[in-house]
């Protein structure tokens, strides 16, 4: 670390020019050594003797600003879809992130200790009181974002924290002073804003988000936190409570939660109807309002899908399960790489029950609709929302299709899977560009035809198809060999799409001649 400047305090910035000084030689060109070296000085600050209030506010704020241009480019490299990183690159971009979020949080809130009565030279702090609350629920924020990201447990301190100092700002008569959080564009807010921003994007069902929608809805939930509203009472708009004297998550209003002077209310209020105009301006124009700041360049279909999935969980009545959850004590077994699932679902595989890519996992929950597992450990790093797998109860005997919607960690660090069956079973199949190659010599594109819950027939319905990525087009019909026939396919829906698959619904138009 850098060394240490002797003055009255051992701090080195405890002097405005040793500050420029240890400023100037901080780390450039490498952003994980910056943002280490800025957390141990965040931390050190908290330790260091003989510094005034005043003089801890001014170095925490210089070293808030000496890390916004590495932190940002540390999350865009993790966001980025150019570049596959390894598993250990992304494992050190989240633990920068969540370290210096973690220590920037505690230093306002050290600073904010200051500020209480008896602490000699506080009073010059005391005007600053909303602004340094609002930065410390702003980095404790981040650090909670950064902590959904990778679907990991919250640790309930985190909650406890963020509840003691919106507490903290009731009591200072503060929660709804404006103020300027930081210099420059949307620097506008006040405290229950902010508490509010990290309250709405813990009940936004953000673990079944991928990164980038992620990203997009952790903005969205910034810029729509002027909606959202807050209430010592049961109010409308007010589907979730908090209590701000209990280290615990915020939770749905499911049953009548017993009144405390700690207990409030709050919900989405009209950001719900401000997401569904967005949504039409979007399906009108084609793009996303210019005032929508996302903090990127996002497609537009990215944004109305990020969009779609907050005003579900924005409306009036959230959604619940469609299927009611049984306990299960069972286990399946699972692939996930698209040329196995081909094989192995359309049953032209050998057994490969004993193969080292079959992972086991355990079922603690399942409905019509799925299961709830957990995974001991997880082969590779392919694990994450929206991955295709290829599933099998233990004590079955077909495959089915399924895909990962909702990951998330329990404090025993375990990842726990929410799985939506798309089809058990199905049938390979070939498929071709129509009016392309002849079918008879061409090799084609290997597809699964997924079995169908309706009644429908080859020559007139519809059928889904579970093809390798970029197969599908909306504007390409597709012949398709199956039984020994050929068949004509005009494109209707593309359902699902992932990194290595397509899955769509076509409409069977006539047998191919």
């Amino acid at each position: 670390m850098l060394g240490w400047n002797k003055n009255k305090s051992d701090h080195p910035m405890a002097e405005d020019k040793s500050a420029r000084e240890f400023l100037a030689e901080l780390p450039e060109g490498d952003p994980f050594k910056l943002l280490e070296e800025l957390s141990f000085w965040l931390d050190r600050t908290r330790s260091s003797e003989e510094l005034k209030p005043q003089r801890v506010f001014e170095i925490v704020d210089q070293l808030d600003a000496a890390g916004k241009s590495d932190q940002r480019k540390l999350a865009q490299e993790y966001l980025s879809t150019a570049n596959r990183r390894s598993r250990f690159q992304e494992q050190r971009i989240w633990s920068t992130q969540v370290e210096f979020w973690r220590q920037l949080g505690a230093a306002y809130e050290f600073c904010l200790d200051k500020i209480l009565p008896g602490v000699s030279g506080g009073g010059a702090l005391k005007p600053h009181a909303p602004t340094i609350t609002c930065r410390a629920i702003r980095a404790l924020t981040l650090e909670l974002k950064w902590l959904l990201v990778r679907y990991g447990p919250i640790d309930p301190t985190l909650w406890g924290r963020l509840g003691a100092l919106y507490a903290r700002a009731e009591q200072g008569g503060f929660p709804l002073k404006p103020c300027t959080v930081y210099p420059g564009p949307g620097g506008e807010s006040a405290v229950q804003r902010e508490y509010l921003k990290a309250l709405m994007l813990s009940m936004s069902a953000t673990d079944c988000l991928l990164p980038r929608q992620f990203e997009v809805a952790e903005r969205i939930v910034s810029q729509f936190s002027e909606y959202f509203v807050l209430q010592n009472q049961l109010a409308k708009g007010c589907h979730y409570h908090v209590d701000l004297a209990v280290a615990r998550a915020p939770a749905r209003l499911v049953a009548k939660v017993g009144v405390t002077p700690t207990v409030r209310y709050f919900g989405p209020g009209t950001a719900g109807d401000v997401a569904q105009k967005v949504i039409a301006t979007i399906a009108s124009t084609g793009a996303y309002p210019s005032d929508l700041n996302l903090g990127g360049n996002y497609e537009p279909s990215l944004v109305t899908e990020v969009l779609h999935h907050l005003a579900r969980y924005w409306a009036p009545i959230p959604p619940t399960r469609a299927d009611e959850r049984r306990r299960s004590v069972s286990r399946i077994h699972v692939v996930h790489d698209f040329d196995q699932i081909l094989a192995i679902v359309s049953g032209e595989s050998a057994d490969l029950s004993s193969h080292d890519s079959i992972e086991t996992w355990t079922v603690e929950n399942e409905s019509e609709g799925g299961y709830g597992a957990v995974i001991a450990q997880s082969k590779g790093d392919w694990l994450k929302v929206g991955a295709l797998l290829g599933i099998k109860r233990e004590d079955g005997t077909a495959w089915g299709v399924g895909i990962v919607r909702r990951l998330t960690s329990g404090s025993g660090q375990q990842p726990y899977v929410g799985i939506q069956t798309l089809a058990k079973g199905g049938a390979r199949v070939k498929l071709f560009p129509a009016g392309g190659r002849n079918a008879a010599v061409s090799p084609g594109e290997d597809a699964v035809l997924l079995p169908s819950s309706k009644s429908e027939s080859s020559r007139t319905g519809e059928l889904s198809l579970l093809m390798r990525m970029g197969t599908f087009s909306p504007g390409q019909s597709l012949q398709m060999r199956a039984y020994e026939r050929e068949y004509l396919l005009v494109p209707k829906e593309l359902l699902e799409g992932g990194e290595d698959f397509d899955m769509a619904t076509f409409r069977v138009m006539q047998r191919a001649a």
